[in-house]
């Protein structure tokens, strides 16, 4: 029987997050299915899907990571996935479609975009924003990827 378990790490962007904890799941024989991995200022974040064959525990997996999170200034946690979760959703089930939001940044733009598109049935599949200077104020620029039934 195999196990999923998400992994999500952040810490402060350096070389050899990506090595260390891709040479842990190696050396443990784990797979990495799904991956994102971003750079927000000065913050490295990244999820991870993985799978094992191995009788494994999440808090098992995550002591593994402890050296490694303690030596690159890492948080990082680990959750179990029902492998019937992994498996029963379709990455769409309606129409996906790609939404640009570009204006004068203030506080608020990400809850009224998201409020409306759930208020609408549409679902959120990736979502990033940026925050870049403008003429006189900072651009606001939102790229939202959705999925509409």
């Amino acid at each position: 029987m195999r196990k999923f378990f998400a992994i999500t790490s952040i810490g402060k962007d350096r070389p050899g997050i990506v090595a260390g904890v891709s040479k842990v799941l190696f050396d443990l024989g784990i797979n990495i299915e799904d991956s994102s991995m971003t750079i927000l200022r000065s913050e490295f974040s990244m999820i991870l899907i993985v799978s094992t064959g191995e009788e494994l525990e999440a808090s098992d997996l995550e002591s593994h990571f402890k050296e490694l999170a303690a030596k690159l200034g890492l948080s990082i946690s680990v959750k179990e996935i029902d492998e019937d979760e992994v498996y029963s959703k379709k990455p769409y089930s309606g129409t996906p479609y790609i939404i640009s939001v570009i204006g004068t940044d203030k506080p608020g733009i990400v809850h009224r975009v998201s409020e409306l598109l759930f208020s609408k049935g549409i679902n959120i599949t990736d979502l990033n924003t940026k925050v870049v200077p403008g003429e006189e104020t900072p651009v606001y620029t939102m790229i939202l990827e959705v999925d509409v039934p």
